[in-house]
């Protein structure tokens, strides 16, 4: 009994230790001709897919070129040959996904090839205009593929604080705080920031400029701006025109829209004309303003020959044979529409002259558009930063002047200016500035005097260049005047 029960035992006993080793070598030899082979077969499937592919993709560019009667030579028509029904969908790579199958188009062939990953290039927009006066932008930030791994701290930024940063995948956006007027805001982004998601290629640089203007409420008393031109001839296309610069002597909301209008006063005489032709009154013109021949010209966008006159028309004989301007253009017409619309009329007093001259209630004289500073508006000119009343003429108005014994020699030289103001004892007599700052009168119908214009100019959407209007020669730029 105990010799069966032995050997039943026996035969269960399990594999000894050297049986075990050579099982495990046996099964590491199977694994290390097993792997390569299914290796093999996969990476022969990937390439039966990849000729199929190929095959599929010739087939239908062939039949897609012989659709159209003519295709022209193209980087990929994948894309038309999908949206036409040639194929259902743009084939994968089945080799290494991150490659892309492209179907170029030269001289008539299709020809197929693969693409390594495209690098994400980079494309930055913002949410104003190049110039612009906003509090803040948002910036967005356009990658051509979808990357990883880009942040707020990828993005350099001068002249604005960065805020809120958002985004994934090809579209990123930042809100930037503005800081400082005149200057530019650069947003830049360096090569390598970002990651494309398929393929890890580095990404391209951007960058972005954005003018922090100046608007037209920023403008404070005193600065100098340019606006309009003036031309001897507005229609003559080869004369070249001369910028108009002013200064703003006050500022003042005069069409209730509660945004203040900027007060201009030309900077410096830009013509010589009579105030007043000889006929209405007296032989030697007439001082009332709402009549006056310069009040018709400053008021007119009319073209040469066609200004309409209150009375007799500047002409040489009755202007005192100096500078005649009945056939001239009107001031206006060297002004654009959208200038001449951002010009607020206002409304001038002027005193109420009767048979025994000048008294009584002041005459109101409605729509000035441009007119002459009175007498009583010359103090504006050293609230400005004048030294006093004195001024010189343009080089373009000593051109224009027509008698080189009654103008000045050249544009350092003071000259004579007509104020709006009548002289109160003689009809024919204005208030004038001398050239040595004093207030003097002289006939209405002298046309060797200077002419200095005054406007106001509509500053709300208004935007300014980068200059700092300190003077003339640095006097703002008007870049947008919507």
């Amino acid at each position: 009994m105990n010799k069966a029960l032995k050997i039943q035992s026996n035969k269960r006993r399990g594999f000894t230790l050297l049986e075990l080793l050579a099982v495990l070598v046996i099964l590491a030899a199977l694994a290390t001709i097993a792997i390569p082979i299914f290796t093999n077969k996969s990476n022969e499937a990937k390439q039966v897919a990849h000729d199929e592919n190929i095959r599929t993709l010739q087939k239908q560019a062939q039949m897609y070129m012989l659709s159209h009667e003519s295709v022209g030579d193209s980087d990929d028509i994948i894309d038309a040959m999908v949206a036409e029904g040639f194929i259902k969908e743009r084939p994968t790579y089945p080799i290494n996904p991150t490659y892309t199958y492209v179907v170029k188009v030269e001289s008539g062939k299709a020809i197929i090839e693969t693409n390594e990953p495209p690098t994400p290039t980079l494309s930055i927009t913002a949410s104003t205009p190049d110039t612009t006066s906003a509090i803040s932008i948002i910036y967005t930030f356009t990658f051509s593929t979808s990357v990883t791994g880009f942040d707020d701290t990828d993005i350099s930024v001068t002249n604005g604080t960065k805020g809120a940063f958002a985004g994934s995948g090809t579209t990123y956006t930042l809100e930037v705080t503005n800081e400082g007027v005149g200057v530019t805001q650069r947003i830049s982004v360096a090569d390598g920031a970002a990651t494309a998601t398929v393929g890890g290629i580095a990404s391209t640089a951007g960058s972005k400029d954005i003018v922090l203007a100046l608007t037209g409420a920023d403008i404070v008393v005193g600065k100098y701006i340019k606006f309009g031109r003036y031309k001897i001839n507005p229609a003559d296309v080869g004369e070249t025109g001369e910028d108009i610069i002013w200064r703003v002597i006050n500022k003042e909301d005069k069409n209730g829209d509660e945004i203040d209008e900027l007060m201009l006063v030309s900077d410096k005489i830009i013509t010589f004309k009579a105030f007043d032709a000889s006929g209405l009154n007296s032989g030697y013109g007439d001082n009332y303003w709402p009549s006056s021949n310069i009040r018709d010209w400053l008021n007119s966008n009319q073209s040469a020959g066609n200004v309409s006159w209150t009375h007799a028309g500047p002409t040489l004989s009755n202007n005192s044979g100096y500078n005649n301007y009945e056939a001239k253009a009107g001031f206006l017409a060297n002004f654009t529409v959208q200038e001449q619309e951002k010009i607020v009329p206002v409304s001038l007093t002027t005193p109420t002259r009767t048979v025994s001259g000048y008294d009584g209630t002041p005459v109101i004289t409605n729509d000035e558009k441009v007119f002459l500073l009175a007498e009583s508006e010359l103090p504006l000119l050293t609230v400005a930063g004048y030294a006093n009343y004195i001024a010189q003429a343009t080089q373009k108005a000593i051109d224009e002047g027509n008698d080189i014994l009654m103008e000045p020699p050249n544009i350092s030289t003071a000259w004579v200016y007509f104020t709006r103001t009548p002289y109160l004892s003689n009809a024919a007599y204005v208030q004038y500035v001398y050239t040595n700052g004093t207030m003097s009168e002289c006939l209405a119908y002298d046309g060797f005097r200077g002419v200095r214009p005054s406007l106001y100019l509509n500053s709300s959407s208004m935007m300014l260049g980068a200059e700092n209007g300190a003077t003339a020669a640095t006097a703002y730029t008007i870049t947008n005047l919507n």
